[in-house]
């Protein structure tokens, strides 16, 4: 493996910083509400080096989302990759969703970058490409491990299966987000359940004469 030197160090620290302040400002403020002096204050850095590593505010929010989304992708498939079937490959997606409810960070940011992607149509294709990290199950590897044992089954065809992968994160971010104003009624465990049941729903295979 190569060494870092101390500059290259200083380098991922400083960017680190950033995304980590960024993240911080935009949930508590917005993409519009969020400033950029103020990110790089939190970061305990300059405007400048704001500017070093982004070439504007929206620059900087599309890198924190990639940089989110890159996260969560990569832990789903090397907790799917460890699976040896596709029923355990189910189960490590099944506790990857419903353990989202820990991050309610990322469906505020979620949030942000949808709203940001429909009031500024010139910059839907940038952020479609990073979108589409998202869907992790688009890799063909995970999805055959995921979902192969639903294969020639007429029952569950993989359009079903695509669109029940393109239902369940916006369930997921909606129901966290909606527990920030019912605490009591969908405390963290009341959502562990509900999307327990929810992804059992759309996943589970179906029942003889269902």
């Amino acid at each position: 493996m190569k060494t870092l030197t101390k500059q290259q160090i200083r380098t991922r620290e400083t960017l680190s910083r950033l995304l980590d302040a960024a993240e911080e400002i935009f949930v508590r403020d917005g993409f519009d509400g969020a400033q950029l002096d103020e990110i790089a204050a939190t970061a305990g850095r300059s405007k400048g080096a704001v500017y070093n590593h982004f070439k504007s505010k929206e620059a900087l929010f599309l890198a924190l989302f990639e940089h989110r989304t890159e996260a969560y992708v990569a832990q789903l498939a090397d907790s799917v990759r460890r699976c040896s079937t596709p029923s355990q490959g189910l189960d490590a997606f099944r506790a990857f969703c419903i353990g989202l409810v820990r991050d309610k960070a990322f469906s505020i940011l979620t949030l942000e970058f949808k709203l940001y992607a429909l009031r500024h149509p010139e910059s839907t294709v940038r952020f479609r490409k990073v979108f589409e990290l998202s869907k992790a199950t688009g890799d063909a590897e995970i999805y055959e491990l995921l979902f192969g044992q639903h294969t020639g089954d007429p029952s569950r065809t993989r359009l079903e299966l695509a669109q029940a992968a393109a239902a369940l994160p916006p369930i997921i971010s909606s129901l966290i987000l909606e527990s920030n104003f019912e605490p009591d009624l969908l405390s963290d465990e009341v959502l562990r359940q509900i999307l327990g049941k929810l992804f059992d729903a759309l996943y589970s295979p179906p029942t003889e004469g269902s």
